[in-house]
């Protein structure tokens, strides 16, 4: 029963997952407002770091720029909730997070493993850098299809054992 509900929910959240990029290719997510993502992340930083906890992952800010943009808040949220447990799920015991603010830029680094990844198929929708991951290979591609529907830029970035995904407003 607890392998059945396990790949029950992992097709739930693959089928959620999918619709959420149908919606984003079908242009349902057109309202934009004001929205802060200094307080966006201050908010929500309590839950992160208990999910970084449990790696024994330190989580650090430097949110020095008061980031505010025009977008879906909806989308924005998913961007950065994507964007931090991809820096978890995807880092090393021990490791770090270093989230930091520009005037436009909003940059999440994680510690890894010491390999690069494929840039090529990155954003591609189930590309998976490790097949045994319990992802299903599509958090990159939401990112980077946000990214493209705001006419933002995202960049990838592996130096000193560290990846760094950059999104430029």
């Amino acid at each position: 029963l607890e392998s059945l509900n396990s790949d029950v929910s992992r097709l739930n959240r693959l089928n959620k997952n999918l619709l959420l990029l149908s919606k984003i290719d079908n242009e349902a997510y057109f309202e934009k407002e004001s929205v802060s993502v200094n307080n966006y992340i201050n908010k929500h930083l309590d839950f992160f770091i208990e999910q970084a906890n449990s790696k024994y992952i330190t989580v650090n800010t430097q949110l020095s720029h008061e980031l505010t943009l025009t977008a879906n808040p909806i989308l924005t949220e998913v961007l950065i909730n994507n964007l931090f447990l991809n820096a978890i799920r995807h880092n090393v015991k021990n490791g770090s997070i270093t989230i930091t603010t520009g005037t436009n830029s909003l940059t999440f680094s994680n510690t890894g493993n010491g390999i690069s990844l494929d840039e090529e198929k990155l954003f591609n929708r189930f590309s998976k850098s490790d097949p045994s991951s319990l992802g299903n290979g599509l958090g990159l591609a939401i990112i980077k299809r946000i990214t493209e529907v705001n006419n933002w830029q995202i960049e990838y970035l592996f130096n000193n054992n560290s990846h760094s995904f950059t999104i430029k407003f």
